[in-house]
């Protein structure tokens, strides 16, 4: 379990020192606070990947406060319903390891398409209805342009991971559309994914469509299961660094 980091919050300095052993013992790396206080300052300096909170330490206010300041697991020990009993620190390292297992572990196809907002952008109301529902069917949150001025004002409109583009539309290229988005996200510090979806699917086409900014160049030649793999290691990239290092100031500045 190495990589991984428990923040323990508990008012006795020795309940919560024998619990940063016995995590420490399995691999997690543990640092231990006695307030609410302290553990908001180590939550703003590194995100843990689980919280291990006193319950009545923190009283609903703190933990409210913690929740929203980190997306971590958190055990709440207490002797009400749905807490730990303190009182049996193996078993609470033993709940905690498991829930760090389970929220490390890579995530799946199907979560990754679940958690994915899409935008297509195809002049054909035929082949973008088609790849509407086949992303639907997959989880994903589709939303869809006709020309470049639906696309740009669904792009400031709301958070996206990826945009599907397809090369050839009237008014404008996707190329010229996809250099215009990528300079949206780089000013803006985004990190959506481009896509150039096409039936021009050559060399020439591929180098002019990367050099746009694309991310990656599909042929809709392609059967829509490589279009699908493809898209969904797109996506795992992107959250694997949204959830691991953008979100861990300490390791982007050491990279």
């Amino acid at each position: 379990m190495n990589g991984l980091r428990t923040l323990v919050v508990m008012g006795s300095q020795t309940q919560g020192l024998l619990l940063k052993l016995l995590l420490e013992e399995r691999g997690v790396e543990t640092v231990c606070v006695d307030g609410v206080d302290p553990a908001l300052a180590e939550v703003a300096g590194r995100t843990p990947d689980l919280l291990i909170v006193e319950g009545e330490l923190a009283g609903p206010t703190g933990l409210a406060e913690l929740r929203a300041r980190t997306d971590a697991a958190v055990i709440v020990l207490g002797r009400g319903a749905g807490e730990h009993d303190p009182a049996d620190p193996k078993a609470v390292v033993e709940s905690a390891c498991a829930l760090i297992e389970r929220r490390s572990a890579p995530p799946t196809a199907t979560e990754i398409f679940r958690r994915a907002r899409i935008l297509i952008v195809d002049d054909s109301a035929t082949y973008r209805e088609f790849l509407r529902a086949e992303l639907e069917q997959e989880g994903c949150t589709v939303t869809a342009a006709r020309n470049a001025d639906e696309a740009v004002a669904a792009l400031a409109g709301g958070a996206l991971d990826c945009v599907i583009l397809d090369l050839v539309m009237p008014g404008t290229s996707g190329t010229q559309l996809c250099e215009r988005f990528d300079r949206f996200r780089r000013k803006r510090g985004l990190f959506f994914q481009i896509v150039i979806l096409t039936s021009q699917d050559d060399e020439e086409q591929l180098m002019t469509s990367l050099n746009a900014g694309a991310d990656d160049f599909v042929g809709k030649a392609q059967t829509m299961d490589v279009l699908k793999i493809r898209l969904m290691a797109l996506l795992r990239r992107k959250y694997f660094v949204e959830d691991h290092l953008i979100r861990s100031p300490r390791v982007a500045l050491s990279a």
